[in-house]
């Protein structure tokens, strides 16, 4: 399996995942555009995509998924809830597609499960073939026992370590907005995010990338220094972080 990020954060979150027979987006929060030229870099065309996996409604994970669906005839999947948030937003209905439990594109095998945040529902997914695991956890204030479950043995997770309390609580953004940020349907902190790592890395896992970083509030050396604090300095080489202004290298497990 591969797995690339071609953007993520509070700007626009995309997520290219490809197996044996299959090559789909989690997310299309960047213009049609952009993930075009994103995917380009990567040798991918949108023609070759069987589905566009949507997490929750936020603009920053869906801005760009109609137009791309409309142009490339590709499939959009999301939980029925979200997808009728989003009907005026979708013009052809035809390419919709709700899921009601886990469902199947292909070789590919998604399991989707419940996030604390503040678009109702919101979801994360654990992605199966060949016997490879990929979690994608991002947009979640807590970690619930339905979370945890989900990030036990598995090979490769994309989580959120979106901010550093200190810098959250000290920076630009307003009162009300620092608080949304750290609440129970928020983001996860640095320090959130090392708490769960901790319990759960084992050396079957060949990646953990930490995503949908805070441009403001956080920094990519901080936030891996963060994570290797709790979990070790043992585990620094599977410890990756992508940004949102960067395509990351192409995950190969």
């Amino acid at each position: 399996m591969k797995l690339c990020s071609l953007s993520s954060g509070s700007k626009g979150n995309s997520i290219f995942i490809e197996s044996r027979n299959a090559k789909i987006l989690i997310d299309a929060g960047l213009s049609s555009l952009q993930i075009r030229k994103r995917l380009d870099t990567i040798h991918i065309t949108p023609q070759e995509i069987d589905a566009i996996i949507l997490t929750h409604a936020h603009r920053d994970h869906v801005h760009g998924a109609n137009v791309l669906s409309q142009q490339f005839n590709i499939p959009v999947y999301g939980h029925p809830d979200t997808l009728d948030d989003l009907t005026y937003f979708f013009r052809n209905k035809k390419n919709i597609v709700p899921w009601t439990g886990p469902f199947i594109i292909k070789d590919l095998h998604l399991k989707p499960f419940r996030l604390s945040h503040d678009a109702f529902p919101t979801v994360g997914y654990q992605i199966k073939s060949d016997q490879k695991s990929i979690v994608v956890c991002t947009d979640l204030g807590i970690i619930t026992n339905e979370v945890e479950e989900n990030l036990t043995n598995i090979d490769v997770l994309l989580i959120e370590s979106n901010h550093d309390p200190d810098m959250l609580i000290n920076g630009p953004y307003s009162w009300e907005l620092k608080e949304r940020i750290a609440s129970r349907v928020g983001h996860l902190s640095n320090h959130d995010t090392g708490i769960l790592l901790k319990k759960i890395i084992n050396r079957r896992m060949y990646k953990i990338i930490l995503g949908h970083l805070s441009e403001e509030n956080n920094t990519p050396e901080l936030a891996k220094n963060t994570i290797l604090e709790y979990v070790g300095i043992q585990f620094e080489d599977i410890v990756e972080v992508v940004e949102q202004r960067k395509v990351s290298q192409i995950f190969d497990f």
